[in-house]
């Protein structure tokens, strides 16, 4: 099995089975929160910083904590989780999704925003029975995950809600990228409301945009649309890949024996309405190709004395691709014969029934 690239970062430890990474501009991140959280009217303070830094921790034990949910339920469903990364903008758990199913990722999707809302509760009912800077901690991770459950439950890409949206469209209509396409476009919605709601609930107010919200709604943005735009691409290309046989891109052929001469190969072909002729060596493996049509260049008179060997261009040993395969499946087949080979042999049960130009079988599947 292919594994993912490594990230980069700190590593942490392991929660589950997963590398816990740490992204070295969180803490740059984590450092700015408390500032900005911190400044109030009187300015900067070592009290008001202190509680700044407390939320940014807070902050990010709450993403920390809802990837491990991630991590979790993708455990339960028996996969294996490779990393979970800590981010300048929040964290993300990988983890391997071959053969997904709507289910599965619904539920694991679900589990991060449940954590954090169950958090948020909690944290606001140990709120109610502190008192003091603990109290004000506690209520203030209660805010932070509630808020983070909230956001991360809107149904639009690359938000886990928009994951869950993804998985009842897939499940209700049977079309794995219709889920795609439907959270990808929630994502461009959400994108737009959050700036909009930046600069119009002021306005509405009366009151003028601020400029920290400006500047979140702007970030929030320019990571929403991106992310949502490459899944409709992706949806798109992805959607019309599962339609792709070999055969598609492909011209019909028909195998002969090395023995026969021109005249031979090309009545056979003739008949069986084939456009390439595949040429099998004396185990009856493919050994050459070549198409009917350039049987025309040899002189009537000496078709039935030519050898197939005056017209056949040689094909690497072992390139075949089954007709059988469809999408994905393709493309695993394809991937070790790039730069190996330019042509493939389409075979059927072991034996010939197409031609396929590597670069026309990449130009469908892309």
């Amino acid at each position: 099995m292919n594994r993912p690239a490594r990230s980069r970062g700190i590593p942490l430890g392991r929660v589950l089975g997963a590398r816990v990474l740490l992204r070295p501009s969180t803490v740059l991140m984590a450092v700015l929160i408390a500032v900005l959280v911190g400044t109030t009217e009187q300015g900067l303070t070592r009290q008001s910083f202190t509680l700044g830094l407390a939320v940014a921790v807070g902050l990010f034990l709450a993403v920390f904590l809802h990837e491990v949910a991630h991590t979790a339920a993708a455990r339960a469903f028996g996969r294996e989780v490779d990393e979970i990364v800590l981010t300048f903008l929040g964290g993300h758990t990988q983890f391997q999704a071959k053969d997904p199913r709507p289910l599965e990722i619904g539920v694991i999707a679900a589990a991060g925003p449940v954590a954090n809302a169950l958090l948020g509760a909690g944290a606001w009912a140990t709120a109610n029975v502190l008192t003091g800077i603990p109290g004000m901690i506690a209520g203030a991770f209660g805010w932070l995950n509630l808020i983070l459950a909230a956001f991360n439950a809107l149904p639009g890409t690359p938000l886990d809600g928009g994951r869950v949206l993804n998985a009842i469209v897939w499940a209700v209509r049977g079309d794995r990228w219709a889920g795609h396409r439907a959270a990808a476009w929630g994502g461009r919605i959400i994108a737009i409301g959050v700036v909009v709601w930046a600069v119009g609930a002021p306005l509405l107010d009366g009151r003028r945009p601020d400029l920290i919200t400006m500047l979140w709604s702007v970030l929030l943005f320019s990571v929403i649309w991106p992310a949502a735009t490459q899944e409709l691409k992706a949806a798109s290309v992805l959607s019309r890949r599962e339609d792709v046989t070999p055969l598609g891109p492909g011209v019909s052929a028909i195998g002969v024996p090395y023995q026969l001469s021109v005249q031979q190969a090309r009545e056979a072909a003739q008949a069986a309405g084939a456009r390439e002729v595949v040429v099998l060596a004396a185990d009856g493996q493919p050994a050459g190709h070549f198409p009917v049509q350039l049987t025309d260049v040899v002189p009537e008179a000496e078709r039935a004395t030519t050898p197939l060997s005056a017209v056949t261009m040689p094909v690497v040993r072992g390139a075949e691709i089954p007709a059988s395969l469809r999408g994905e499946e393709v493309v695993q087949a394809l991937l070790p014969w790039l730069g190996k080979t330019d042509v493939l042999v389409i075979t059927d049960r072991g034996a010939p029934v197409g031609i396929v130009m590597v670069e026309d079988l990449k130009r469908a599947l892309t």
